[in-house]
């Protein structure tokens, strides 16, 4: 069972495939289009190409699961509060193992919604980002709408 306020691992991979896929597709897709096209010299190619894709996506795998193990990730997955501060994004956790976290607000780049959560991506790397499922605000769209708009007032968005 998934606690209210977290998301499941699923879910947060499924979000990092989305933000690394987004930027880095075409490397890819470049070396089966090359032997797509080096079929038309050698049908043999066309088999070589169904390797190469499968080759590539296990090639991604390790990379993605690098950033999915990065403190930060344990953040979207753990069931917590989220308090706006002064000094950034507080983070209460109901685990005993996770002691209270503050985000300062330099360390945020930026907000977007992404698979049924609000996505605040970090200035460390391009694929660290918080995730909050916006079931969290249980329908009341006015409250999240405040909520987004005092995040980016303090990004200065």
């Amino acid at each position: 069972m998934i606690p209210e306020h977290s998301i499941s691992s699923g879910t947060y991979m499924s979000i990092l495939y989305r933000l690394f896929f987004a930027r880095r597709w075409w490397l890819l897709l470049l070396p089966v289009v090359v032997c797509l096209g080096l079929a038309a010299i050698d049908s043999r190619f066309a088999y070589v190409a169904l390797i190469v894709a499968m080759a590539m996506v296990m090639i991604s795998l390790p990379i993605l699961y690098y950033y999915a193990l990065t403190p930060e990730s344990r953040w979207s997955i753990l069931e917590k509060t989220a308090t706006i501060t002064s000094a950034g994004l507080q983070l209460d956790f109901s685990s005993e193992k996770m002691q209270q976290h503050v985000i300062p607000w330099s360390d945020i780049a930026s907000t977007t919604a992404l698979s049924n959560c609000l996505v605040l991506r970090f200035k460390k790397n391009s694929y660290t980002f918080l995730a909050m499922p916006l079931s969290v605000f249980a329908g009341n769209e006015e409250e999240l709408r405040q909520f987004v708009l005092e995040i980016r007032q303090h990004l200065g968005q």
